[in-house]
């Protein structure tokens, strides 16, 4: 079993997620930021016999300690009529295992206030968690215990079964998850997101019991894996830990992995209309163009751009024409994303597009207009980062996403500065190059998923 400290590397690089961004120059060449200086000191980085990376972040002054277990691969992994397998495996192995019965553990929930779950996305999946640091290894042995020796009793795997078909087509019904679907079946044709993380139309009953066991040991790789704990532990308890952690995990074997390849998303320009009854004349539609990736020097800038267009959007759009309930800006996908425009229910559909592509041209002109409201939105951008890293299932969460976007659970640390290091030329630059291109209603530059009801489609012509 290895054990070491954190020290201060020479160049770092910033996290991912809209809590993440892009790498920059003036942080890979100037050195660490004072936040990740003041910061760094709270982490350790440990392995286990068997090579599973452990990394400990100190949240001095909580007494809630979460642990996420991280396991790499997500969907490529899954071919599409067997799209939710990982959630569903995930799900049941929660359910009950040798030690403790699915009764028992709601028990011990109960009683010690604690929440053991699981997740699954495009490129990874979680299994958490979290209690008081006086329950910890109690918990910790229920945890264990699910992940490495789940019962998959025929009964619960029926029941978990029933409630996908039912959650399945509540949210085909629904306008939104109806339209999430086709976003994926447009947006990711024959490409590995394609596959969608939660049942689909060929999986909700092609799944068996089998699938999930067969599933279970795939998931039991080492090198797939990896850990994040956030506590309030001592240098002598984080060792402790660890020690339980390898009499648990450490005799896991090393399947071998490669992280997938996951290619550049390419769509056509075909304009998508799809009909949902449950809509009636009110549009749900999402626009999707091409955007920096994480990684990219000009990701910061997008994404404060993104800013100054998000309020246009709703100046125009929804304040001024009241077209809309609501509209803005984002990003879809996972390692590879695109650029969206989101539109939420629609109530007029004669110069919508027009509208929105007024909204995206109303973009301030200089970088002398650029700069009047940038430090407002660098803020904004700053604040979204680490408001939800006040605690420790949230701060378990942001090294979580630095893991798999950026190999480093403190690269996060520098955000800050490398936001505030963005300048109004290099906003104006990424406007120019990304958003610009979509009010020349060049027919390429956007693909337009527009979702309503049969008798509405015409009202919205996109």
């Amino acid at each position: 079993m290895k054990f070491k400290k954190v020290f201060l590397c020479s160049a770092v690089l910033l996290g991912a997620f809209f809590v993440s961004c892009g790498s920059t120059s003036g942080v890979s060449g100037g050195g660490n930021s004072a936040y990740y200086e003041n910061n760094i000191g709270d982490f350790s980085e440990a392995a286990l016999d068997n090579g599973i990376p452990v990394v400990f972040k100190r949240n001095s002054g909580s007494q809630v300690s979460v642990v996420r277990l991280l396991i790499e691969g997500g969907v490529p992994f899954v071919k599409y009529e067997k799209g939710g397998l990982e959630g569903i495996t995930l799900d049941l192995m929660l359910h009950g295992s040798q030690k403790y019965s699915y009764q028992k553990i709601q028990r011990i929930e109960y009683e010690k206030s604690c929440s053991i779950s699981s997740s699954s996305s495009k490129d990874y999946s979680l299994v958490t968690m979290g209690c008081i640091k006086r329950d910890f290894y109690d918990v910790l042995d229920v945890y264990a215990d699910s992940i490495m020796n789940p019962l998959f009793l025929e009964k619960d795997f029926n029941q978990e079964m029933k409630l996908s078909r039912d959650n399945f087509i509540s949210k085909y019904a629904d306008p939104s998850g109806r339209l999430g679907y086709a976003v994926t079946a447009e947006v990711f044709k024959n490409h590995p997101y394609s596959v969608t993380s939660s049942v689909n139309e060929k999986s909700v009953n092609n799944i068996v019991l089998s699938d999930v066991k067969k599933h279970h040991q795939s998931l039991l790789n080492a090198s797939r894996m990896k850990f994040v704990i956030v506590g309030n532990f001592t240098d002598d308890e984080e060792a402790e830990i660890l020690s339980k952690l390898n009499g648990y995990f450490g005799s896991i074997e090393n399947g071998g992995y490669a992280r997938p390849d996951i290619p550049p998303v390419v769509f056509d320009d075909r304009t998508a209309y799809v009909e949902c009854e449950s809509a009636g004349d009110i549009a749900y539609i999402e626009g999707v163009f091409k955007c920096p990736e994480r990684n990219d020097s000009d990701y910061i800038p997008y994404v404060l751009a993104s800013m100054y267009v998000d309020d246009s959007l709703f100046k125009i759009v929804r304040e001024k024409n009241s077209a809309v309930y609501s509209i803005g800006t984002g990003i879809i996908g996972a390692r590879k994303i695109v650029g969206a425009i989101s539109v939420f229910k629609a109530s007029k559909g004669e110069g919508l597009k027009d509208m929105i592509f007024e909204a995206i041209d109303d973009f301030p002109k200089s970088e002398k207009e650029v700069k009047s409201r940038l430090d407002s939105y660098k803020n904004k951008y700053i604040t979204s980062i680490f408001e939800n890293s006040q605690n420790a299932g949230g701060i378990s969460s942001t090294i979580v996403s630095s893991l798999v976007y950026r190999d480093s659970a403190t690269e996060y640390l520098n955000r800050t500065s490398q936001v505030q290091a963005v300048s109004a030329s290099q906003v104006l630059a990424a406007y120019e190059k990304y958003f610009a291109p979509l009010t020349k209603k060049d027919p390429s530059a956007v693909k337009w998923i527009v979702l309503t009801g049969k008798e509405s489609l015409e009202k919205y012509q996109f």
